[in-house]
C-alpha cells in the first residue's frame, strides 16, 4: 500500500515538472515573438534577423507552414521600413517561389501581402493596392487574422490618395475587428488619418480623442503605430505650424511618409515646401527604378545563363543585346524628359509663385509615368523568369526523380514563359516603332480580299487548330484600296493577338465591307472570348492600361492600334452592342 502510494507521488512529481518546462518554453518562445511583432527598434539589425531565422527555423520543423511564411512576411515588411526596397521585394518574390515550388500556394495570401507593403512603403500605393486586392482574392473572413491583415493593408494604401474609398473600407474593418481587438489600434489611426486627408476637421479631432484615450489606457496594444504621423496631423489641423515643420524633420525618407508630408504641406498652404519635397521624392522614386531595372536586368541574365536555355540564348544573344540597349536609351530618355521639365518648372517659380501648384501636379505626374512604363515592364519580366527559375532547378536537382512525362511538361512551362518574355520585348519594339514613325504614306495598293485572308491566316497558324476561323467579305475579289499596307496589318494583327489571348473557345471571324456612305472599308474582328466591360471602353485605349492587371502583357497593343488608325485617317471602336465576346471595328479611307 506504502509502495503504491509512493509511486503515484513520484510520478505526479515527473508530470509536474513536464509541465513547468512546457510552460516555460511556451513563454520563452512567446517573449521572442513579442520582440518581433512589437518591438519597434529590436537591439540591433542583426539580432532582428537571428530571431528571425530562428522562429522560421523552429515552425518549419514543426511542420506550422502558416507562421514560418508570416515570419519572413515580417522580414519583409522589416527591409521595407528601413529603405532596403529591392531586399524586400526579392524576399517576397522568392516567397512565392517556394510555396509554388513546394505546392503550399494556399499561403500566397500572405506573399501577396508583403510585396503590397513593400510598395506602399515606397511609396508606390496603385501597386500596393494591386497585390492587396490580389491577397483578399485568396482568403476569406473565415482565414481571420490573414483576411484582417490584407483588409487592413488595403485600406492603408488608399489613405492619401483616395481618403473616400479609405473611410468606407474603414467602417468595414471595424466590424471585422469586434472578433480580433489587436487591429483596434489600427483601425483608429487609420480613421484619424483618413478624416485628415478628407478636410473634416470636426471628426478629425474626435477620432484623434479616440485614439488618444487608447494609447493611454492600460488595454493599449504594446506596439507603436501611427503616434508621430497623428502628433503632426494634429498640429496642422489646429494651425500649429511651426510644431509641424520640427516634427516634419524627424520623418525619414519613405515614400509613404513624404507623400503624407507633401499632403501636409498642401493643408499649410506652403506649396513651395510640397513641391521642394515633390522633388526629393522624385529623386528617391528615380533611384528605387534604376535598382529596379537593374535588377531585372541581372536576373535576366542570369535566367539566360541555365544549362537548360543555353542553346536558345546563342541564338537569341544579339536579340536580347538590342534590347537592353533600347531600354537604356528609353531610360536617358526619359530621364533627360524629367530633367528638362523640372528646370521649366523652376524658372516659373522665379517668376511667379502662384503657379506652383499647377508644377507640382505636373511633376507628380511626369513620375508616375514613368514609374508606371519601368514597372510594368518590371512586372512583365519577372513572373515568367520566377517559374523559369523554380523549374529549371527543378530539373537540375538530383533530389528530383522526374519521369519523362513530367520533365516533358516542365520544359514545355518553360518555353512558355520564354515566349511570354520575347512577347514582352516585342511589344516594347512596336512601341520604339510606333513613337519613331511620325506619319504613314498611303499610297499602297491593296486587294482586300487576299490581304485579309493572309492577316487570317497569320493568326490561324498561331493557334494551331484551337478555334474556329470565319472570313467574310461582302466585296468583290478585285476590290482595292489605297492606304498604307504595314500600317493596316499591325492594326489588325494586334486585335487578332487580342482575340486568340482572351479567347477560350468558339470562333474567330474577320468580316470587311464597305461603308455607309462609300468612302471608306470596314475591317471587323469578331470573337466568342471574355469581352471588355461597358466601363472599360475608353480606358483601354489609355497606355499601360488593363482590365485585368494580372494579364500576360503591358497595356500598349491598343493605344499604338488607335494611334496608328488616326494616322491613317481613320478610325478604331469598339462594338458596345456586341454583347457575346468582343468586336472591334477599324474603319479605313478608300483613299484615291
Amino acid at each position: 500500500m506504502i509502495t503504491r502510494k509512493i509511486l503515484t507521488i513520484v510520478i505526479a512529481f515527473f508530470i509536474t515538472l513536464a509541465i513547468h518546462a512546457k510552460e516555460q518554453s511556451d513563454t520563452v518562445l512567446h517573449n521572442r515573438y513579442a520582440r518581433l511583432f512589437h518591438a519597434d527598434n529590436p537591439d540591433s539589425t542583426k539580432a532582428f534577423y537571428d530571431l528571425s531565422a530562428y522562429l522560421q527555423q523552429y515552425h518549419k520543423q514543426k511542420k506550422q507552414m502558416e507562421n514560418y511564411y508570416n515570419i519572413k512576411r515580417i522580414e519583409v515588411r522589416y527591409d521595407a521600413n528601413h529603405g532596403k526596397y529591392m531586399d524586400a521585394i526579392k524576399k517576397a518574390n522568392a516567397m512565392l517561389a517556394e510555396m509554388k515550388r513546394n505546392k503550399e500556394e494556399q499561403y500566397s495570401d500572405i506573399a501577396y501581402c508583403a510585396l503590397g507593403t513593400v510598395y506602399d512603403r515606397q511609396g508606390n500605393h496603385e501597386m500596393g493596392i494591386r497585390y492587396f486586392k490580389e491577397a483578399l482574392k485568396r482568403v476569406t473572413p473565415a482565414d481571420g487574422s490573414r483576411y484582417i491583415h490584407a483588409h487592413a493593408g488595403l485600406e492603408h494604401c488608399y489613405i492619401i490618395q483616395h481618403p473616400e474609398e479609405a473611410l468606407e473600407l474603414n467602417k468595414r474593418f471595424g466590424e471585422l475587428i469586434k472578433s480580433d481587438s489587436t487591429y483596434l489600434k489600427v483601425y483608429l489611426a487609420h480613421k484619424v488619418q483618413i478624416y485628415f486627408y478628407i478636410g473634416d476637421k470636426a471628426n478629425f479631432l474626435k477620432a484623434a480623442k479616440e485614439y488618444e484615450r487608447l494609447i493611454n489606457s492600460s488595454t493599449s496594444p504594446i506596439y507603436e503605430y501611427g503616434e508621430k504621423t497623428i502628433g503632426v496631423m494634429e498640429n496642422a489641423m489646429t494651425d500649429k505650424h511651426d510644431d509641424v515643420l520640427r516634427g516634419l524633420k524627424k520623418y525619414s525618407d519613405n515614400g509613404r511618409r513624404m507623400d503624407a508630408s507633401i499632403r501636409i504641406y498642401e493643408s499649410m498652404g506652403r506649396s513651395d515646401l510640397a513641391l521642394k519635397e515633390a522633388y526629393r521624392r522624385m529623386e528617391i522614386q528615380d533611384s528605387f527604378n534604376n535598382d529596379l531595372m537593374t535588377e531585372n536586368l541581372n536576373e535576366l541574365n542570369a535566367a539566360l545563363d541555365i544549362n537548360e536555355l543555353q542553346k536558345k540564348a546563342a541564338k537569341e544573344r544579339e536579340f536580347w543585346l538590342i534590347v537592353v540597349i533600347l531600354l537604356l536609351v528609353v531610360a536617358v530618355a526619359l530621364l533627360i524628359s524629367r530633367h528638362f521639365i523640372r528646370r521649366h518648372y523652376q524658372k516659373k517659380i522665379v517668376k511667379q509663385k502662384e503657379q506652383l501648384a499647377i508644377a507640382l501636379d505636373e511633376a507628380q505626374e511626369s513620375a508616375r509615368m514613368k514609374t508606371a512604363f519601368i514597372q510594368h515592364v518590371s512586372h512583365e519580366m519577372r513572373t515568367p523568369l520566377n517559374i523559369i527559375n523554380g523549374y529549371t532547378q527543378l530539373i537540375a536537382d538530383p533530389k528530383y526523380e522526374l519521369s519523362t512525362e513530367e520533365r516533358n511538361t516542365l520544359l514545355q512551362a518553360i518555353d512558355q514563359n520564354t515566349l511570354a518574355i520575347t512577347s514582352t520585348i516585342n511589344d516594347l519594339l512596336e512601341i520604339s516603332l510606333d513613337s519613331s514613325k511620325e506619319r504613314y504614306q498611303r499610297d499602297d495598293r491593296i486587294v482586300v480580299n487576299d490581304f485579309c485572308r493572309g492577316v487570317l491566316a497569320y493568326a490561324y497558324r498561331r493557334d494551331n487548330g484551337r478555334l474556329e476561323f470565319v472570313f467574310n467579305s461582302s466585296l468583290p475579289d478585285d476590290y482595292i484600296i489605297y492606304s498604307n499596307n504595314e500600317g493596316i496589318e499591325r492594326i489588325l494583327r494586334q486585335l487578332l493577338k487580342n482575340s486568340l489571348k482572351f479567347t477560350e473557345k468558339g470562333k474567330i471571324e474577320l468580316s470587311v465591307c464597305e461603308s455607309a456612305d462609300g468612302e471608306s472599308v470596314n475591317f471587323v474582328v469578331t470573337d466568342t472570348g471574355i469581352g471588355i466591360p461597358e466601363e472599360h471602353h475608353s480606358q483601354v485605349f489609355e497606355e499601360f492600361y488593363k482590365v485585368d492587371s494580372f494579364k500576360q502583357g503591358l497595356g500598349v497593343g491598343l493605344p499604338m492600334s488607335r494611334k496608328i488608325a488616326i494616322r491613317l485617317g481613320g478610325t478604331l471602336t469598339i462594338d458596345k452592342d456586341y454583347k457575346d465576346g468582343t468586336r472591334m471595328i477599324l474603319t479605313i479611307p478608300k483613299g484615291v
